[in-house]
């Protein structure tokens, strides 16, 4: 059983689609794929220290209902508080089709 309430932070995940404008010059369209309630992880600081990790190299774990109509993929975005986040890994928890983990790094612009 899963207690529906650790779902308790608005994401939202997207593709990027390059199209071209009116004017024939490529543009990127964000095209939303689901907006969702996640858990949200990040790394803490000791944990990075102990790994010797550079902290610029720091993930926050996503971690949803598993999606019934649309299918997730490494190539998409995650939007959370403002900020974009890469997908780096993708993770069905036991392969039991319940939650899907997220493994993300922020984007920077």
């Amino acid at each position: 059983m899963i207690n529906a309430g650790k779902y308790n932070k608005k994401i939202e995940i997207f593709s990027i689609v390059e199209t071209e404008d009116k004017d024939g010059f490529k543009a990127k369209t964000e095209t939303s794929i689901l907006k969702t309630f996640a858990e949200i992880k990040t790394t803490k600081g000791f944990t990075l220290i102990s790994s010797n990790t550079d902290f610029e190299k720091a993930y926050t774990n996503f971690t949803i209902r598993f999606p019934r109509n649309v299918t997730i993929t490494r190539d998409m975005i995650i939007r959370y508080n403002n900020k974009d986040y890469s997908i780096e890994y993708l993770n069905d928890i036991d392969e039991r089709h319940v939650e899907l983990e997220m493994q993300a790094k922020v984007v920077d612009k």
